[in-house]
């Protein structure tokens, strides 16, 4: 499997050979046009226009690589963040532990309500479960 890194370079690498056949397209056209043979000019004219079309086929082209590599670079970094399972959000942080011992007192006082000791045991007697606090009303959640 080719790294990333591999795959940008060699993205980018058939860029520049065809570079030099162009040029070297659009340099035989000119040295052509300087010339007072018309057929010879009509030749050269349609070569530089061919040469043109394929410049901006080839253009188009790593457009499309550039943009399909970024797009593959910013679903893996999005994978990354989803992978990490962190924030670097204090204030989020500092909500959600709110939230969770909310929660967590909330779920005492039911189990108080209920008759159970956190330990998940139920109660007996000789944890208090007669003295009548667990009869009375839960107050409402904050």
């Amino acid at each position: 499997m080719t790294g990333e890194s591999e795959e940008s370079e060699a993205g980018g690498d058939w860029l520049a050979p065809l570079f030099e056949q162009l040029k070297g397209a659009v340099q035989r056209a000119a040295a052509v046009l300087a010339k007072d043979d018309p057929e010879e000019k009509a030749d050269a004219e349609t070569l530089a226009r061919r040469a043109g079309v394929v410049a901006r086929a080839a253009l188009a082209v790593d457009a499309i690589r550039r943009r399909m590599e970024a797009e593959r670079r910013a679903e893996k970094d999005s994978e990354e963040d989803e992978m990490g399972g962190r924030t670097d959000r204090p204030e989020e942080d500092a909500r959600l532990r709110r939230r969770l011992t909310l929660h967590s007192e909330r779920l005492d006082r039911i189990l108080e309500t209920k008759g159970a000791r956190p330990d998940g045991r139920a109660r007996t007697e000789a944890d208090g479960a007669g003295d009548g606090a667990a009869s009375s009303p839960m107050p409402a959640p904050g």
